[in-house]
């Protein structure tokens, strides 16, 4: 089934078989003596850990141990990360024996040190290192702890005659920690490059700073790892992932054509378009999959809002110019001095900000500037002023895009509502707290409805508490709006261009 709240591994598992294969190989090259350390840089939620985790899970050699941490694991991040780096260690070594996480026990420092003696792996290591895990309970999260765990891996695989891989997720913030001695990462590298048994994949979130972590001269990490880019999805792979991880929820191919043109094939954005399309009883149609979109992008309290939402509060704080920057380049591609002008700043201020937006932007060959995430992009049209076209632009058909651009010229706010809810119409407009259901036909005029027709619309627009009004959009995609009351009924309702209404809102005022 769908999940976005954790790591995905096995079955629920997809694509990736060139980064696995890859993966396999920094494992292959530990065994036969020859290290080779890896930095995978992707954007955030891409499925970094979902990969390692995977790679974890597949893997069959059984003189192989796996650490897997996350800076994030720590917040504030501070030298407390190394003692998770040291319990995580300990765990990968012989919580199989003991039956049980050591690393789990330490919050209890007296059961720690009573448990681990228990192991006969244990019992056979030389005292210094049978003291060293033993202090490691109620040790103080220092530099020197630091030192310990980030020696800590070679020596048990050494002492064990095992191997051992190290992944370690947003290692880039490290960087931010207090410079001791010299700073950690420097540190690291000085214990971790004598190391034989074992080899290091780092990962990384914020791929500028990572992958100058990692190729800058000044780096003390320069020319030690190799660089793998994950990306998003293909289509064809992202397809598979709709597919089969809906389960017994088979998706239909429009349903998922309209969630790839929308959200790419970013796994986690469709993760999450899956988990909340499910929880609706079927069918899981075009209509609902249209729903299920607006609410998660284009609604205030929508996940995926609140995800871009918190994103965008971390790129930009309290600095307007970073806002306007953003702003101004989620309407397509632009060179630094229109961007300049665009947003009222001189050139010089633009590069700047440009610079502390980091990898949220991107430049092209032609010099032109856009950001990074086109569904981050997309949210960002929505909320800016006039944004309301935007959700039919998208998951609307073509007459609904024409009355919604029509709509959102006379100021309204335009939401899908629920397919339980919403009964006749197609559209809500809210305009200064008006609410009005839109039932929007494309036709040729006089337009004829059977009479059980009209009365639904009638009959819910009373029950929602809406002013109704139906939007015809002709072949020539002119668009009129009838007031339902002017029709001519009898066994039908007909209307024609005649009772069309010659100003929506004078009429909304009335």
């Amino acid at each position: 089934m769908f999940s976005t709240s954790t790591p995905v591994t096995d079955t629920a598992f997809f694509d990736r078989t060139v980064e696995l294969k890859r993966l396999a190989g920094v494992i292959t090259a530990l065994r036969q003596g020859t290290p080779r350390w890896l930095a995978i840089l992707g954007v955030r939620r891409v499925g970094k850990t979902s990969l390692v985790l995977e790679l974890v899970r597949r893997d069959r050699h059984r003189d192989v141990r796996f650490v897997v941490l996350d800076c994030m694991e720590d917040d504030p991040l501070g030298f407390g990360i190394f003692h998770h780096l040291a319990l995580r260690t300990v765990d990968a070594f012989f919580a199989r024996e003991l039956g049980t996480s050591v690393a789990s026990l330490a919050r209890r420092p007296d059961e720690y040190r009573a448990t681990l003696p228990e192991s006969k792996l244990f019992r056979s290591l030389d005292r210094g290192l049978r003291a060293d895990l033993l202090s490691l309970a109620d040790a103080p999260k220092d530099v020197k702890l630091a030192e310990l765990a980030l020696g800590l891996p070679e020596r048990l695989a050494v002492a064990t005659r095992t191997w051992c891989v190290v992944a370690w997720d947003e290692f880039q913030e490290l960087s931010k920690l207090p410079p001791s001695r010299g700073g950690v990462l420097s540190l690291a590298r000085a214990i971790w490059q004598r190391h034989k048994r074992t080899t290091y994949v780092i990962a990384g979130s914020e791929r500028g700073l990572l992958r100058q972590l990692v190729t800058s001269e000044r780096s003390p990490f320069f020319q030690h790892f190799d660089l793998m880019e994950l990306g998003t999805m293909k289509p064809e792979d992202a397809t598979a992932l709709l597919r089969q991880a809906g389960g017994r929820a088979r998706l239909s191919d429009e349903v998922i054509a309209l969630a790839i043109l929308t959200l790419g094939g970013h796994p986690f954005y469709l993760q999450m378009f899956g988990e909340h399309l499910v929880r609706y009883p079927p069918p899981w149609d075009v209509a609902l999959a249209r729903q299920v979109m607006s609410e998660l992008l284009f609604t205030r309290n929508g996940a995926l809002s609140l995800f871009f939402a918190r994103e965008f509060d971390r790129l930009v704080g309290s600095a307007s110019t970073l806002a306007a920057t953003l702003e101004g380049l989620a309407d397509g591609p632009l060179r630094t001095n229109e961007l300049a002008r665009r947003t009222g700043a001189n050139s010089g201020a633009m590069v700047r900000y440009l610079e502390r937006l980091g990898d949220a932007v991107t430049r092209d060959a032609e010099q032109r500037w856009s950001l990074s995430d086109p569904v981050f992009a997309l949210w960002l049209r929505w909320r800016q002023p006039g944004g309301a076209v935007v959700p039919m632009s998208v998951i609307g058909d073509d007459a609904e895009k024409e009355v919604a651009r029509l709509l959102a010229e006379y100021g309204f706010e335009l939401v899908y509502q629920s397919r339980a809810s919403r009964g006749a119409f197609d559209l809500l407009g809210v305009r200064s707290g008006l609410q009005v259901g839109v039932q929007v036909k494309r036709t040729t005029l006089p337009l004829r409805m059977s009479g059980a027709a009209w009365a639904r619309l009638h009959a819910d627009a009373q029950r929602l508490g809406w002013r109704a009004t139906l939007a015809v959009v002709t072949p020539e995609n002119r668009v009129f709006f009838f007031d339902p009351a002017t029709a001519r009924v009898a066994r039908n309702a007909v209307v024609d261009e005649r009772q069309a209404l010659p100003n929506l809102l004078a009429w909304l005022r009335e």
